[in-house]
C-alpha cells in the first residue's frame, strides 16, 4: 500500500524529464493503436473540420465588409480574400453570409458525432483489451496485483485516459479552424496576422513548463486514485472484521488521508489546466490591441479590411487557447494511457505460452527434483520429487509456512517450477492446452468464493453446463438436500455475502462447482479449516466417495481431513520430509507423529 506523497513532493521518477517524454511517447503510441480501425472516421472529421472553418473565417469576413460599408454609408460591398470574391449590396452579402452561417450548424452534427463514435469505440476497445490480457496473463502477474487496482485501471483510470483521444480529436477541428483563419487573415492583413502568430508560437513555447508541471501532477494524480482505490477494495473486504475490532475509525481515516491527496492533486492539475490557456489567450488579446493602436496611430492601410483581419484573429486567438489547453490536457492526460499501456504490456508480455496437448484420461503425476522461489536465492520449496499414480487420494500436511499453497499451485500448473521438472503422463505440464488444463485439473480452495447469482450459476462458473451436470455435482458434494429446500432451489439468489447460507453450504457449493466438469485431477486447499463438526462430515463423505474416480490432493491441517488417503506427505520448511500411508508415517515421521498426538488427544477432550 503507497501511502500518499506530501504536498509540494513528486514522486522521483516525477522529476526526471526523461519519463515524462516516455510517457508522452508511448501514450501516442497508445492512442495511435486505439485508433486503428477507426482512422477513416478521424480523417473524415479532419475532412469536415476544413471547409467547417472556411465557412466561419467567411462568415467574419462578410460581416466586416458589411459593418465597414454601412459606417461609410457605401451602397456596394466587394470583398476579395484569396478565392472568396464577392460583390452586391448589404442585404445580398447578409444573406450570403447567413447561408455560410447555416452550412457552418450543418457540418457541426458531423463533427460533433464523429468524435463521440470515435471515443465510445475507443473506451470500450481499450477495456476488453485490459481485461483480455489480465485473463491470459499467468497467475503470478495477478497474484501481485493489489486489491482493486486493476478494477480502477479499468473503469475510471480508463475513462481519464481516454481524454487523450478526445483532445486529440478537439485538435484535429481547431487547428484546422485555426489554420483557415489564420490564411484567411494573412491575405486580408498580412503583417498584423505575421506578428501576432510568431508572438502566439513563441507564448506557446514560454508556456511549456506549466505545462510540463501539469504532467507530472496528472502522474501523481493517477497513483493516488489507484492508491485509493486499494484502499476501498480492502475496506469492503474486511468491513465485518473493522466493525467487530473497532477499526472503523482507522480505516476512515486511512481512506480520508488518500482522498485529500486526491483531492489536492485533482485541484493543482484542474487548476494548471485552466490556467495556461487563459495566460494564452489573455497575451494574444493583448497583442492583437496593441498592433491595431499601432495601425490607427500610423493610419495605414484600409481600415476595414485590416477590421476583417483583426477580427480574424480574434477569433484564431480562441482557437489558439482551445489548441493550448487540448496540448495541456493531453499532457495531463498522457500518464493515465500511458499507465494503462504499461499494465497491458506487462500483462501480455508475461503470458506463457503452453502446447496444444490434451488429456484423455487421469494422468500419472510426476515432480522431478522440483524447486521455486518467489524471490532469488530464497527457495520456498526445494528439490521435490515424488509421483502419484493415477485415482490416488493424497494428503497433504506441514506446519504454517512450509510452501503447501505453492506447491498446491504447482500441481495445478498456475505457476512453473523455478527448477526441476513437473511432468504429466510423462511430458512436461506446459504441453497441456489451457483448455485441456481447465478439463483436467479442478481446484476448491480454503476460501469459497461465490459469485451474485443463482445456485445454477455458481456451479455451472460460466462453462455452459446443463442442469443434469450441475445436479449430480451438487449430489457428490452433499448440496442437494439442501438446494432444494430453498425457496427457488437451484434458481435461489446467492452470493459472498448472502445471509441465507452458511460457510459449510458455500464450501460444498464450490466442491460442486469443482466436481461439475468431471476433472482427473481435484486440489483442495484447506477444504474443512473453518467448517463445524457436521459439515466437514458431509465434506468428508463427499471425498471419501471419490476415492478412486480421481486423483485427489487435500491440503490439510485436521489430520482427520486425509484419513480417506492412501498416502500422507509432508512438507516441512519447504522440503519433502516423508510420502507415505498414514499408519506409517506414525511411526518415521515426528511431525506427522505429533500432529496425530495433539490431534487425537483433542479429540478424546479433557478427562477422557
Amino acid at each position: 500500500m503507497t501511502e500518499p506523497t506530501p504536498e509540494g513532493e513528486e514522486p522521483a521518477a516525477d522529476q526526471d524529464p526523461q519519463p515524462d517524454a516516455r510517457r508522452r511517447t508511448s501514450s501516442l503510441r497508445q492512442a495511435m493503436s486505439l485508433l486503428e480501425g477507426q482512422r477513416w472516421l478521424a480523417l473524415a472529421l479532419a475532412a469536415i473540420a476544413v471547409p467547417a472553418g472556411f465557412c466561419e473565417s467567411a462568415v467574419l469576413v462578410l460581416v466586416a465588409e458589411v459593418a465597414g460599408a454601412l459606417v461609410g454609408r457605401q451602397g456596394r460591398v466587394s470583398v476579395s480574400a484569396g478565392p472568396l470574391r464577392v460583390s452586391g449590396s448589404p442585404g445580398h452579402v447578409l444573406t450570403l453570409a447567413a447561408i455560410l452561417a447555416l452550412v457552418r450548424i450543418a457540418l457541426q452534427f458531423p463533427v460533433a458525432y464523429l468524435p463521440a463514435r470515435i471515443l465510445a469505440d475507443g473506451q470500450a476497445q481499450l477495456r476488453r483489451r485490459l481485461f483480455s490480457a489480465f485473463t491470459r496473463a499467468p497467475w503470478p502477474i495477478k497474484s501481485e496485483e493489489q486489491e482493486g487496482q486493476f478494477q480502477e485501471l479499468v473503469t475510471s483510470q480508463v475513462i481519464q485516459a481516454m481524454g487523450i483521444i478526445g483532445i486529440g480529436l478537439q485538435m484535429v477541428v481547431t487547428i484546422a479552424s485555426l489554420v483557415v483563419l489564420l490564411v484567411t487573415a494573412l491575405i486580408i492583413g498580412l503583417v498584423p496576422a505575421l506578428v501576432v502568430l510568431g508572438a502566439g508560437v513563441a507564448l506557446f513555447a514560454l508556456l511549456r513548463p506549466l505545462g510540463a508541471l501539469g504532467s507530472r501532477r496528472a502522474t501523481a494524480l493517477s497513483d493516488a486514485q489507484v492508491d485509493y482505490a486499494t484502499a476501498v477494495g480492502e475496506a469492503t473486504r474486511l468491513a465485518e472484521e473493522a466493525q467487530v475490532f473497532g477499526a472503523g475509525g482507522a480505516l476512515e481515516s486511512r481512506v480520508g488521508r488518500l482522498v485529500e491527496a486526491i483531492r489536492r492533486r485533482s485541484q493543482v492539475t484542474s487548476f494548471l489546466g485552466g490556467l495556461v490557456p487563459g495566460i494564452y489567450y489573455g497575451m494574444v488579446l493583448l497583442l492583437l490591441v496593441g498592433g491595431l493602436s499601432l495601425i490607427l496611430a500610423s493610419g495605414a492601410g484600409r481600415l476595414v479590411s485590416l477590421g476583417a483581419a483583426i477580427l480574424l484573429l480574434v477569433r484564431a486567438a480562441n482557437y489558439g487557447q482551445q489548441t493550448q489547453g487540448a496540448y495541456q490536457n493531453w499532457r495531463q492526460s498522457a500518464p493515465f494511457l500511458a499507465r494503462l499501456g504499461q499494465t497491458e504490456q506487462r500483462y501480455r508480455r508475461a503470458a506463457v505460452p503452453r502446447g496444444q496437448r490434451q488429456l484423455a484420461m487421469t494422468p500419472v503425476l510426476r515432480f522431478e527434483h522440483v524447486s521455486y522461489s518467489y524471490v532469488r536465492d530464497a527457495p520456498v520449496l526445494e528439490d521435490l520429487s515424488f509421483e502419484v499414480r493415477a485415482g490416488e487420494a493424497i494428503g497433504i500436511v506441514g506446519p504454517t509456512g512450509a510452501g503447501k499453497s505453492t506447491l498446491v499451485q504447482l500441481i495445478l500448473a498456475l505457476r512453473e517450477p523455478t527448477s526441476g521438472r513437473y511432468l504429466v503422463d510423462g511430458e512436461l505440464a506446459g504441453t497441456i492446452s489451457e483448455s485441456g488444463l481447465a478439463r483436467a485439473f479442478a481446484y476448491v480452495s480454503q476460501e469459497p468464493r461465490l459469485l451474485h447469482a443463482t445456485v445454477a450459476d455458481n456451479i455451472d462458473f460460466f462453462r455452459g453446463l446443463d442442469r443434469e451436470a450441475i445436479e449430480e455435482a451438487a449430489r457428490l458434494a452433499h448440496i442437494d438436500r439442501d438446494i432444494r429446500s430453498w425457496s427457488q432451489g437451484y434458481d435461489t439468489l446467492i452470493g459472498q455475502r448472502a445471509d441465507a447460507i452458511s460457510g459449510g453450504q458455500r464450501q460444498r457449493i464450490c466442491l460442486a462447482r469443482a466436481l461439475a466438469g468431471k476433472p482427473f485431477v481435484l486440489v483442495l486447499d484447506e477444504p474443512t479449516s473453518s467448517l463445524d463438526i457436521q459439515s466437514e462430515s458431509l465434506v468428508g463423505e463427499s471425498l471419501a466417495a471419490l476415492k478412486g474416480q480421481l486423483t485427489v490432493f487435500v491440503v490439510a491441517h485436521r489430520l482427520a481431513t486425509t484419513a480417506f488417503c492412501d498416502r500422507v506427505m509432508v512438507i516441512v520448511d519447504g522440503r519433502l520430509e516423508a510420502f507415505s500411508a498414514a499408519q506409517e508415517l506414525r511411526e518415521v515421521d515426528g511431525f506427522y507423529r505429533r500432529s496425530a498426538d495433539l490431534h487425537a488427544t483433542q479429540a478424546s477432550g479433557p478427562g477422557s
